[in-house]
């Protein structure tokens, strides 16, 4: 899927009068659009250095493929749209999640003012709680989905046991009916596993979510001390049922 129409010659940055629309079309979920309003003419010759320092800094990062540059256009519209282009959603979280794309966008930020941005979807939707890795290579990156996977398990499951088995020993909700209390337990699951079990989760299991050095060995160990402890939390939530 292209992410905007542009001539056959753009490469590392392309210009294209399509950027006359408000809006860019769809990008592939490893693109990101940025969105900048109202560079002064002043400031533009500033604006496309520190794009080109971008880019600079971009190329150290695995995956990366090109940068395009759409500039405003006098008369048509205002916006400056840059797209930065990934070969995997996970190589673009990478570079969103660096040291070096944060201080560039915050020296950007004080030049030029705020942006927008759209990203595609490709990533699990859990990233928001596995983002800190570091790998050896000192780029930031996520754990892999399956692993995402299990130790959200690993802090759902003893939630909900937790939270279905207080609500019944205090009757809460009792005479509500079924899609009110399922919104309420929700709620209050979705909000512990946020703010309190998930920080706790990733802490717990860091060892195995955000190695220095994966290695099978590491993977294989991490593993079978988790399904441990689903059986121990099984056993546990059994006793009391």
């Amino acid at each position: 899927m292209p992410a905007v129409k542009r001539s056959t010659a753009a490469l590392a940055t392309s210009i294209h009068p399509l950027c006359m629309t408000n809006q860019v079309e769809p990008v592939p979920n490893s693109s990101i659009v940025i969105e900048y309003d109202r560079i002064p003419a002043k400031k533009e010759s500033e604006f496309r250095q520190w794009q080109a320092d971008i880019r600079s800094g971009l190329t150290e990062f695995e995956g990366y493929l090109r940068t395009d540059v759409f500039p405003a256009i006098q008369g048509a519209q205002d916006k400056w749209y840059v797209v930065v282009h990934f070969d995997t959603p996970a190589n673009l979280s990478q570079w969103l999640d660096s040291d070096t794309r944060h201080r560039l966008i915050s020296l950007g930020k004080r030049r030029f003012g705020a942006y927008r941005y759209h990203i595609g979807n490709g990533l699990t939707g859990l990233e928001a709680w596995f983002s800190k890795r570091v790998d050896a290579n000192d780029k930031r990156s996520n754990p892999p989905a399956w692993k995402q996977n299990f130790a959200v398990l690993f802090g759902l499951y003893p939630t909900v046991m937790v939270e279905t088995l207080l609500f019944s020993k205090l009757r809460l909700m009792e005479t509500w009916a079924q899609p009110y209390q399922m919104f309420v337990s929700n709620l209050v699951s979705c909000s512990l596993l946020t703010w309190a079990v998930m920080p706790s989760v990733t802490w717990l299991l860091s060892f195995w979510l955000k190695p220095q050095q994966t290695t099978t060995r590491l993977d294989l160990i991490g593993t079978l001390l988790v399904f441990l402890g689903y059986g121990l939390m099984v056993a546990v939530f059994h006793s009391f049922t």
